[in-house]
């Protein structure tokens, strides 16, 4: 039985697939609030792609050691992510209960950049404290940020398509995110590649980061939004595994972003010791894979309005995992329209299980309010930050691991030597097999996934 929910801002029933008038979304809140995904893309990328190779290329840590210090930092930012969840579900302000916490999530983040790329004469045990410190503050200013941006979508409207053609703009900002980053070896090493390079490419990320979730916090200010109940309990973890859908997704995406972490950790080792290309080709292969995403963006929101979403998930994770299975047929001096291709078909697969996946999680969280009564968006939007932050902490720690057991050597990469038949053998592994075998066993819990707008509208009638 349905209890006393929190009041929605101009609420109205949504009608079977059709979003009225009052359950779209305007243009200015959808590319506003979307902005703010440049922002947390930036930190993920720069967590998972630049900073094991930053760590053990310029600051020459071992790659466990470094695996071992993102894993550190991850896990603390996963076990914050469900209380700060259960606050923005809480809180009341004149700015509403999730955009005060964005603007702080920004102004903390931008300081995180400028700590982690400092460029001053640390050495050993000193060194790795001051990179915990600022892995610390960025895993904080992430979760101020992302849990109530991710809790957002559910209540600015609760038309499922409407959702998809929301979060088709968050996808076309996550892959421009992901350009930004992947061009930033270049910019480095343009710069002339060490401490001070990487200082400057560290502060102008930290720029975007801030001017992105900025623009998130002024362009949702017209979004619609909840207010919290006062004396209402939105519950705890008991709630989270009692939702079946939300919890299938959670599984799938945790393989998923396992994958996903252990690619963008490996890629710059690939490029560089089994390619024998520059760092700057990652950015070229980032940019072909950026623009294929965005041109591939309309062709997934048509396609969503015709097929079952869970169907095209299923089939954009399955094409993701063989292009990574392609790049175990990668050698040195292959012609670079090989790699360009690879880059594409990435591109426009990586945008079916973007898109797919992130329009799937709202539609779950919205069963349980519907059925309920009760809006805790922050509480599901906490407790996929953890798995999420977990699970892109353990792709780095693995591949670490994983470089360290086959022998790479972090001097010898500095020094630009090349390194052992099996340290690259460990780089394979981690690049395209380990992807590929996890991106295609995410799709069976995806089969039992259930959530469609008839199951909604059942859930509705049932709460």
């Amino acid at each position: 039985m349905a209890t006393a929910s929190a009041p929605l801002l101009d609420a109205a029933a949504p009608r079977a697939g059709v979003a009225p008038d009052d359950q779209r979304i305007p243009l200015g809140v959808r590319l506003g609030w979307a902005t703010g995904s440049i922002g947390t893309v930036t930190i993920l990328s720069t967590t998972s792609l630049l900073l094991l190779f930053y760590m053990t290329g310029l600051l020459g840590m071992a790659p466990a050691l470094a695996g071992a210090l993102l894993f550190g930092a991850k896990l603390f930012d996963a076990v914050i992510a469900p209380w700060m969840g259960r606050v923005s579900d809480r809180f009341a302000s004149r700015w509403g209960r999730r955009r005060p916490f964005l603007l702080a999530g920004a102004v903390v983040s931008a300081a995180a950049f400028l700590l982690l790329f400092a460029p001053l004469p640390l050495d050993g045990a000193v060194e790795a404290a001051w990179m915990v410190g600022g892995l610390l503050l960025l895993a904080l200013g992430y979760t101020l940020f992302n849990v109530p941006y991710l809790a957002m979508p559910a209540e600015m409207t609760a038309s499922p398509k409407e959702r998809t053609a929301l979060l088709s703009f968050r996808v076309a900002f996550v892959a421009l995110g992901s350009a930004l980053v992947g061009f930033a070896p270049k910019v480095a090493a343009a710069l002339g590649g060490d401490r001070a390079a990487w200082a400057l490419t560290g502060a102008g990320l930290g720029a975007i980061v801030f001017l992105a979730m900025g623009a998130a916090f002024v362009g949702s200010r017209n979004a619609r939004a909840t207010a919290p109940v006062p004396g209402q309990d939105g519950g705890g973890l008991a709630v989270v595994l009692a939702n079946r859908p939300f919890l299938l997704l959670l599984a799938a995406k945790v393989l998923q972003l396992v994958g996903l972490a252990a690619m963008q950790a490996s890629i710059l080792f690939f490029m560089v010791q089994v390619l024998k290309a520059s760092e700057g080709v990652v950015g070229i292969y980032v940019g072909l894979t950026t623009v294929a995403m965005l041109a591939s963006m309309p062709v997934w929101v048509g396609l969503g309005r015709r097929w079952p979403k869970k169907t095209l998930f299923i089939l954009a994770c399955l094409g993701y995992a063989l292009v990574k299975l392609s790049f175990l047929l990668a050698v040195p001096g292959e012609p670079a329209l090989l790699l360009h291709l690879r880059g594409v078909a990435g591109g426009v697969l990586t945008g079916g299980v973007l898109l797919m996946g992130q329009s799937l999680l709202p539609d779950a969280i919205d069963w349980d309010c519907r059925r309920s009564g009760i809006r805790r968006e922050g509480l599901y939007a906490g407790a996929y930050s953890l798995v999420e932050k977990a699970s892109m902490a353990l792709g780095p720690l693995l591949v670490g691991l994983i470089l360290s057991g086959f022998g790479f050597d972090p001097q010898a990469a500095r020094a630009g030597v090349a390194q052992g038949e099996v340290a690259i053998a460990g780089v394979y592994l981690g690049a395209a097999l380990l992807p590929a075998l996890l991106y295609a066993a995410s799709t069976v819990p995806l089969l039992f996934y259930r959530i469609d707008e008839a199951a909604l509208e059942a859930a509705a009638k049932e709460g």
